[in-house]
């Protein structure tokens, strides 16, 4: 197996508050440890399943990320009359979008009374209308529902996913304040750590409390959300970190980087050292405006090149009907109103001048000589992203939004009649900055960045070092971009390009539809919803043609698939081609009691024996059978499944061979939060005694956990999916044998379940 140091996500089946199987307390194995508590995770929704003609996409759970019908929805009846008024007023879009949702929201596995509508967008095409996920007044992180409408109010589309189950609670009233207090110290001392920055530096300013499910942002199974608390941190120059904090544990959990009508506004910080790059970087207030809109040149370069950069950006959006100085302009009371700010010339503690440039938030900040027409429409476009699909910047849902920030950039600076617009500088970006060249988006390899989802370059970000790969990672939608706007031969697929007019609205009307934790697997479904809506309207220009070219480059960047790297491995069934297999025992979970199998607490089969109210969704499967679940809840507890008789081992090449899942602990082990650990034993004495399997001969068996070298070898950390363990079971010719799988609760557990999924388990035998 693949060592691996940290999980990149936390996924739970929808589980009840009890995951006790009916009628099996009785038949529990021994535990090595102490029994494990039930766990006390709640069931928001389970997905509905079926959807014909309408879902397009849904992940392992059978949560739908998108649904799309062939024949778009009639607005419903109780909203007819004001279904035709959607494109024209918000509150018509929202009502008619709510009444369209919540038809679909089953399919999502979305209670339609915890989707709360956050803002609508209109636009010639119709509106497009956000639903957050609210579960008991609280936002559930990534939680998010897009509904887009046509002029009429009928549904064409809507994407997005939501969270299925809760664990744990957020403080009484009477201990939040407290409990804040201790997570605002956390989060401090959390980025403190994670970015070897002085504490005393940090301030965090708490954006209020979370529901957190990883399975949202992340590519993994499952779906369970916990109470977090989510800050800003601010630290000297351009110090910008979000921070998440155990609400009742007070334990930091993630933190992450965020480095990263017209009006003007261009202050000049004439190399000004910059303490937090939040308010003291603000332009008309900390710094007198150098040229705001209307005004002479200034003699500062870099205020009159921002100044025309702006404009440039400005120009770009207008054009796809989005007026940036409203949708990311900002009043500082200057009496210079609602502006697009920016501030040049900035320095930092130990760096002058500071070679980047950001957008904070709420305006741009630039080191000395970075202001490129392309850095400019880059960071903007943060500020866009920001205030439409709000991705992430975590993960896949990161390298999007770095993308789009590329992307659109890239469109500003080939659009504005530069005198850098050369043949040699199409699709580069930086070039002309005291930067240089840092990323090619017709060859992001030539750079180190992917180019398609299965690259060999693609940033599994084991270390989380990027923010999980959001910069490496963006090439893959960099080089989408380029190949639908001009086209050419690519891992396969040949492509013709539609040009930057069409491509340009293709990429902002896609923007809208996107939610926080979009991968690119929810990219693609975006871009095919959007060019078959803008191929229907004739003033696009866009036709069912370009919508096949679009197809084309989806598929050479193979964004409907997985990365490749970082897979689980699979071990092989015999080492030999062509060999025959006997098998001596077989089970692959579908019903319980099957007399292979006798499990103890904290493991559940799945739909076979859901009860109303207390099902368990493990349709998390290769195959389409069911799995067994195992939850580990208590730090200091076990939970074991074992073979119910034993399996005498005739002959040589005997092998045991499982399928298996597990997220044990994730990326919260940069703080050392883990959740468990398993183990397989054996015994050849009919269960009196249990030795551990660690030390025979396995393919992608138990390991040793780098983080935690004193401790004996079991699967740890994730698996990043289904993967296949084999044991060689020749030593043992002679021997019966039982097995059990173990469960270990490791330090966090009661606040973060620790999840095992057993799959079609066999022993058998391999002959020519």
């Amino acid at each position: 197996m693949k060592a691996r140091t940290w999980l990149t996500g936390l996924a739970a089946g929808a589980v009840s508050l009890a995951l006790v199987a009916p009628g099996t307390a009785g038949s529990a194995p021994v535990q090595d440890a102490a029994t494990a508590k039930s766990p006390e995770i709640r069931t928001v929704e389970t997905p509905k399943a079926g959807g014909a003609g309408l879902v397009t996409k849904r992940d392992a759970t059978g949560r739908a990320h998108s649904v799309r019908p062939a024949t778009p929805l009639k607005a419903p009846a109780s909203v007819s009359a004001r279904a035709g008024k959607s494109a024209t007023s918000k509150p018509d879009a929202i009502a008619v979008a709510k009444a369209q949702v919540a038809q679909v929201a089953p399919y999502f596995g979305a209670r339609p009374a915890d989707l709360v509508a956050e803002r609508s967008s209109l636009s010639e095409y119709g509106s497009q209308t956000r639903f957050q996920q609210v579960i008991d007044g609280v936002e559930v992180y990534g939680g998010e529902i897009v509904a887009s409408l046509d002029k009429s109010g009928a549904l064409e589309a809507a994407n997005g996913e939501v969270a299925l189950a809760t664990y744990g609670t957020f403080p009484a009233a009477g201990k939040a304040d407290a409990a804040k207090t201790t997570a605002q110290d956390a989060a401090v001392q959390a980025v403190a750590t994670r970015g070897k920055l002085d504490a005393g530096k940090l301030s965090a300013k708490l954006q209020g409390p979370r529901w957190l499910d990883l399975g949202l942002v992340t590519r993994q199974p499952g779906s369970v959300a916990i109470p977090v608390y989510l800050y800003d941190v601010t630290g000297p120059g351009d110090t910008r970190w979000q921070a998440m904090v155990h609400a009742s544990a007070g334990k930091a959990l993630l933190a992450w980087d965020l480095a990263e009508h017209l009006n003007r506004v261009v202050c000049d910080a004439n190399r000004a050292i910059i303490q937090t790059g939040a308010e003291d970087v603000r332009c008309g207030t900390v710094f007198p405006a150098g040229r705001a809109e209307g005004q002479a040149p200034s003699a500062i370069q870099d205020v009159n090149q921002v100044y025309a950069y702006f404009g440039d950006t400005s120009d770009t959006y207008a054009s796809l009907g989005t007026d940036l100085t409203e949708l990311i302009g900002v009043d500082y009371g200057d009496g210079l109103g609602k502006a697009l700010r920016g501030t040049v010339r900035i320095c930092v503690d130990g760096g002058c001048p500071y070679a980047n440039a950001f957008w904070n938030g709420e305006q741009m900040a630039f080191g000395e000589g970075v202001s490129t027409d392309d850095v400019t429409g880059h960071e903007l476009t943060h500020g866009v992203t920001q205030h439409t699909s709000g991705l992430a910047y975590l993960w896949e849902a990161g390298a999007i939004n770095d993308a789009f920030s590329d992307i659109l950039g890239e469109f500003v600076d080939l659009t504005n009649g530069s005198a850098d617009d050369t043949a040699a500088n199409r699709w580069q970006i930086g070039e002309g900055s005291s930067l240089g060249v840092i990323r090619s988006m017709s060859d992001p390899t030539k750079y180190g960045d992917p180019d398609r989802m299965r690259s060999d370059k693609w940033f599994d970000d084991e270390f989380f070092q990027d923010n999980g790969g959001v910069h490496f990672n963006s090439g893959v939608g960099n080089k989408a971009a380029y190949l639908i706007s001009d086209g050419g031969a690519f891992n396969g697929q040949k492509m013709l390009g539609i040009g930057l007019a069409r491509s340009e609205v293709l990429w902002h009307e896609t923007q809208k539809v996107l939610t926080s934790g979009a991968d690119y697997g929810d990219l693609a479904e975006g871009l095919r919803a959007t060019c078959a809506k803008l191929a229907k309207k004739k003033k696009s220009g866009m036709t069912k043609a370009d919508c096949a070219q679009v197809e084309l480059a989806i598929k050479a960047t193979e964004m409907d698939f997985e990365p490749a790297v970082g897979k689980p491995a699979q071990a092989p069934v015999c080492d030999t081609a062509g060999a025959k297999t006997k098998s001596l025992f077989k089970t692959s979970f579908a019903t319980y009691p099957d007399g292979k199998v006798v499990r103890g607490e904290g493991w559940v089969l799945g739909k076979g024996e859901g009860l109303e109210g207390s099902m368990v969704d493990t349709s998390y499967s290769q195959d389409g059978d069911d799995s067994m679940l195992g939850v580990v809840t208590d730090p200091e507890g076990s939970i074991s499944l074992q073979t119910a008789n034993g399996t005498k081992i005739k002959n040589p090449k005997t092998y045991l061979r499982f399928t298996h899942a597990y997220n044990f602990y994730n990326v919260f082990v940069i703080f050392a939060v883990r959740t468990g650990a398993a183990t397989m034993e054996y015994s050849d004495n009919g269960g009196a005694t249990w030795k551990d399997t660690a030390g025979l001969d396995w393919k992608n068996g138990p390991s040793v956990d780098p983080n935690f070298p004193d401790e004996p070898a079991a699967w740890h950390g994730n698996s990043g999916g289904w993967e296949t363990s084999r044991l060689d079971l020749s030593d043992f010719t002679g021997k019966q044998l039982k097995f059990r799988w173990t469960g270990h609760g490791k330090d966090f557990a009661d606040l973060i379940p620790g999840n095992w999924w057993l799959d079609n388990a066999t022993i058998y035998t391999c002959s020519k």
